[in-house]
């Protein structure tokens, strides 16, 4: 084969890779897809991994993908939680980049990756901020700021450090190893610290990308129970491990921050039980 024909054979990568992650949400999960499916930016990937749901989320998710026909649908065998559903989308994805969504959340409007597309135009660029809203049981609108977006803030002093509301490039994920960890709750902690140390650049979208729903029923993060707090001990087990094997200043205030988090939900444990 020549050199033109490998060429000609070789697959180009999309902008985006969109990660939807599903678990339960039966009520929410069509209008999560349906956001993505209808943007008008149209150089993306659709990979939406079911986390071994029991409701009808995987039925819906099997109706759109006979609708759409583009829709990169996995499943676990077993509940292997958020984490894990999302190392099983990364290793799917081909994108540039990527963004992550949680299926009971959605994009805000039709043009927003249309709008992303154009914030990181032809740069390298390894993270972009996004804007989101939050609304349900609160709402609260959040852009983000330049003061707001140094390594220090965003590592270790960010009130929200998720994965979804900053955007990707895969090579930063790749060429760093980086992943979530499995069968834990609060895997982003580890997951945005290490992303936002390796980058070497970012960008910001001020407007907003997400809209995320808080105090839905049944989610994993309305009840504190034992659980939430064994999850924060092995968060805080992985960063004391990580701070003897490459020392930062962030990484200190991180650690902090998860203890006061970890005495938190502790106080909650008791409040619960009327102690």
């Amino acid at each position: 084969m020549d050199q033109q024909a490998k060429q000609l054979n070789i697959k180009k990568e999309k902008r985006f890779s969109v990660i939807i992650a599903a678990y339960n949400i039966e009520g929410y999960i069509e209008r999560a897809i349906e956001s993505v499916e209808n943007q008008t930016f149209k150089d993306i990937e659709i990979i939406v991994v079911n986390d071994c749901s029991t409701d009808n989320t995987g039925k819906i998710i099997s109706k759109l993908c006979d609708k759409y026909g583009n829709i990169i649908y996995l499943k676990h065998e077993e509940n292997k939680r958020l984490g894990a559903v999302r190392n099983t989308g990364l290793a799917k994805a081909t994108g540039e980049y990527i963004v992550f969504l949680d299926g009971d959340d959605y994009l805000a409007d039709n043009d927003v990756l249309e709008k992303l597309d154009k914030v990181i135009g032809e740069d390298k660029t390894d993270v972009i901020y996004l804007g989101f809203e939050i609304e349900g049981n609160r709402r609260e609108l959040v852009i983000p700021k330049e003061e707001k977006c140094t390594k220090t803030y965003k590592a270790a002093e960010d009130k929200y450090p998720n994965a979804w509301s900053k955007c990707w490039r895969r090579d930063l994920l790749e060429r760093n190893n980086i992943r979530f960890p499995e069968y834990r709750l609060y895997e982003d902690v580890l997951f945005v610290y290490n992303c936002v140390m390796k980058s070497e650049s970012y960008k910001i979208a001020d407007f907003v990308v997400h809209k995320y729903i808080s105090g839905r029923p049944n989610s994993i993060t309305t009840k504190v129970t034992l659980r939430n707090i064994e999850d924060t001990v092995k968060n805080l087990k992985d960063l004391m491990e990580m701070r003897q094997k490459e020392y930062t200043k962030e990484i200190d205030i991180i650690i902090k921050k998860e203890i006061k988090m970890c005495k938190k939900r502790l106080d909650e444990i008791k409040s619960q039980m009327d102690l």
